[in-house]
């Protein structure tokens, strides 16, 4: 029967807004934009009718509490949005209802949270810095109000030694303040928002933020093969070229 009610909800899921909110009582309104993530999404909140949740798995980082009840989530345009924000955002056990309104992000109507937006959509930023004979190159973009476009190289002379590129995403955690970080030529320390990318080899983290004005940038990379890793200690504050 759980099965025959998810075949019909994807089956109908193009005829709009209301047939979808009768299927599944609403949790996410209006139209949705079709991907893997937001359908396994969707999927899931289907088998909870009557049900306890089984939240995805979850990264290093993440907080979510083992067991959360799914929020109901109520949005303009998904695509502001990435999918796997929405799906971390729905496990979060945060609030029963959130609203995401352009920029904005209500828990209950009445606690209202503002999502950071480090570069403006549309736009690429170049950020560099130098240590030991190496060059760090970080191109980077917003794609949405959570997801970061980048392209970082690591560079020795004219040789590029290592390129990871790809999205990277915010985390609902964002909601308990941004992270701090030290520039270690000016002693100060500003605060950072924080973008994670994973794949099958590496992760890599993007932690920007404004010092007084000035955009800042520091990297955290992983790889299995450990090649080329980057600590958040050793990396340099790339700033913008």
């Amino acid at each position: 029967m759980r099965f025959f009610a998810s075949q019909f909800l994807f089956s109908f899921l193009a005829m709009g807004v209301l047939f979808l909110a009768a299927c599944m009582g609403g949790p996410i309104t209006p139209e949705q934009h079709s991907t893997p993530a937001l359908d396994s999404l969707l999927a899931d909140i289907v088998v909870l009718n009557g049900e306890e949740a089984i939240p995805p798995g979850t990264k290093a980082t993440d907080t979510i509490p083992a067991t959360s009840k799914p929020a109901k989530i109520k949005l303009v345009n998904d695509l502001d949005y990435s999918a796997d924000f929405l799906k971390e955002l729905t496990y979060a056990g945060i609030a029963e209802n959130i609203e995401l309104v352009d920029s904005f992000l209500i828990l209950e109507q009445t606690d209202s949270f503002v999502f950071p937006v480090p570069i403006p959509k549309g736009n690429w930023a170049n950020f560099v810095a130098s240590k030991a004979g190496y060059l760090y190159s970080l191109d980077v973009s917003s794609a949405n109000y959570t997801t970061l476009d980048f392209n970082f190289e690591l560079r020795k002379g004219r040789h590029t030694l290592d390129q990871i590129s790809g999205k990277a995403d915010l985390s609902p955690g964002f909601l308990l303040g941004s992270e701090s970080d030290e520039d270690p030529e000016t002693g100060s320390n500003y605060f950072a928002s924080e973008y994670h990318f994973e794949n099958k080899a590496c992760t890599f983290n993007i932690r920007i933020g404004d010092d007084e004005s000035v955009k800042k940038v520091k990297l955290i990379k992983l790889c299995k093969s450990g090649k080329y890793n980057i600590s958040l200690e050793d990396c340099p504050v790339l700033l913008e070229k």
